[in-house]
């Protein structure tokens, strides 16, 4: 009878530390996505703030995209590779909970700014700590996921982008409308603080205990950037991945940062109704789009894994006349609704080309793979892009002040045509993977 039970019992066994490990991993999966959400309200909150901001301190659209992007961009992508290096080799948890109580106090700070060289310097320090979040997230996530569900995981913490995009316009603009712009920054920030607590007692890293001494102690073999520029030099679809992810973050934030500015200007729409109108839009479509992308990435994926990156880029195809139509649309609630393409395409796009990030690399350059392309799409995309909105508006506007709006509508119309771009990468790297596995 005993042997007849064994491997029943072992069965059991097996079973329950399956189930036990999908808890944890669902577990670890549900606190990144509040990790995300906060990364993406604290981030994108100054963009509904930033019209009363440039009245307030006396700002000109080439300052506003300078404190919404380059502020924030300049060390956000600049740290991510040392803190991904580091991600690769300590605990991944700790650097996420270091990462949020920084950013997060940071966020606190800008609303507490007088002038625009404080506000730039608290926007940097943000960038800091956002820094580290997500080469840390990403690794943990591949570590707590099989290949066949990783895709549907980064799908899920991708639409936690448009829920923290929600809170911050929906929350932000009423905030603001009752209180202050000053307001809107403390209230964000400030939760950040519980959950950095949170992290570091209860998400414990796959890899065990490992103290940081260690951690920075040289090794043999070590991964550097070095080895992994030269190991993924050899991959030309990663780079047509870094190519869209650039013009894919360069349009998505210099549009948002200018969210306030085309509909306060064009519509005359006050921040209240601004932001929770923008919120809905963007929580409907932008969570839609990342979760459905994930699905797209783990479904067709399975049998042809380059295919939802070919999807991706038909999608931002769509993308760019919707958003055209948004920018010149005689109705503010039209306006809004037609946002909803390139929102959706700015999401959509999340699980499977994270994902193909981390099919493409090994094992040893995960975190550094996803650091080198949010270093590169973050410089460029987020650093340039609102910049690039803000110098071509007022460029377009030549000095004068009645013609801010129609400078900005032109501004975000030229923006627009940079989706079609972003398409013709995700097709490169589409024709890439399908060579590879000829």
């Amino acid at each position: 009878m005993a042997e007849d039970i064994r491997p029943n019992e072992g069965i059991e066994i097996s079973a329950d530390n399956a189930s036990a490990s999908r808890r944890r991993a669902n577990y670890a999966l549900a606190v990144l996505f509040i990790v995300t959400m906060l990364n993406f309200l604290d981030r994108q909150v100054i963009s509904i703030v930033a019209e009363p901001i440039k009245r307030d301190l006396g700002l000109s659209d080439t300052q506003l995209g300078l404190m919404t992007g380059l502020s924030f961009a300049i060390f956000y992508t600049t740290l991510a590779i040392p803190l991904a290096a580091l991600a690769d080799r300590w605990n991944r948890s700790r650097i996420i909970a270091i990462a949020i109580a920084v950013w997060s106090l940071m966020t606190v700070l800008c609303g507490l700014a007088g002038n625009f060289v404080q506000l730039f310097l608290a926007r940097v320090g943000v960038g800091i700590g956002e820094a580290g979040s997500a080469p840390a997230s990403h690794s943990l996530i591949a570590d707590l996921f099989p290949p066949e569900r990783r895709a549907g995981a980064l799908g899920i913490m991708g639409t936690a982008v448009p829920v923290g995009a929600f809170i911050a316009y929906a929350g932000g603009g009423y905030i603001t409308e009752m209180f202050s712009w000053r307001a809107a920054f403390l209230l964000a920030g400030l939760p950040g603080i519980i959950i950095a607590l949170v992290i570091w007692f209860t998400v414990p890293d796959p890899r065990g205990k490992i103290s940081l001494a260690k951690a920075f102690q040289p090794a043999d073999g070590e991964m550097t950037l070095r080895k992994a520029l030269l190991e993924l030099s050899r991959k030309p679809g990663y780079w047509h991945l870094v190519a869209a992810g650039v013009l894919v973050q360069f349009v998505s934030y210099g549009l948002a940062s200018f969210y306030g500015g085309l509909f306060v200007r064009v519509h005359g729409m006050n921040y209240g109704e601004l932001g929770w109108k923008l919120g809905v839009m963007v929580g409907i479509t932008g969570s839609f789009g990342a979760w459905f992308g994930g699905k797209v990435g783990d479904i067709i994926g399975k049998r042809d894994p380059a295919m939802p990156l070919l999807v991706s880029g038909l999608v931002l195809l769509l993308a760019a006349p919707g958003m055209i139509a948004a920018i010149y649309a005689d109705n503010a609630n039209v306006a809004i609704a037609l946002l909803g393409f390139p929102t959706f395409a700015a999401t959509f796009y999340f699980g499977p080309s994270f994902a193909a990030v981390q099919t493409l690399a090994s094992d040893r350059t995960r975190a550094m793979a996803v650091a080198i392309y949010l270093m590169i799409a973050g410089l460029i995309g987020l650093g340039i892009g609102p910049v690039f909105v803000g110098g071509l508006s007022d460029y377009f506007a030549g000095g004068n002040r009645d013609l801010e709006a129609s400078a900005l509508q032109q501004a975000l119309m030229v923006l627009a045509l940079f989706n079609l771009w972003a398409g013709f990468h995700y097709w490169r790297v589409w024709l890439w993977m399908k060579r590879q596995r000829a």
